[in-house]
């Protein structure tokens, strides 16, 4: 499935990336507007993973969804959520390496 749009945020294609190592992953570009619709801090664990799927892997209380090369330098990114004890959202930040 693909979006006509380039960078619109699609939750199927987003889920779909689980897993993906590829450098070119379309997460990177979805990013963005992903932030600018929804407003993730104060969402549940539950109502993310819903959006998001489940994280590529976890960190204590944070999970990390991966997100390939930026398309800006030669870093790799991550988007990672941050929980508090209750399960909530306390942050969602992208992560450069």
């Amino acid at each position: 499935m693909s979006t006509s749009q380039k960078g619109a945020f699609d939750s199927e294609q987003w889920k779909a990336q689980k897993g993906s190592g590829a450098r070119n992953n379309p997460r990177v570009g979805m990013v963005v507007d992903l932030q600018r619709k929804h407003t993730l801090e104060g969402m549940s664990r539950d109502d993310v993973r819903k959006l998001l799927g489940e994280p590529d892997r976890q960190h204590g209380t944070s999970e990390v969804y991966e997100l390939g090369a930026s398309p800006f330098g030669p870093s790799y990114e991550s988007f990672v959520i941050d929980y508090d004890a209750g399960g909530k959202v306390t942050q969602a930040r992208l992560n450069r390496s």
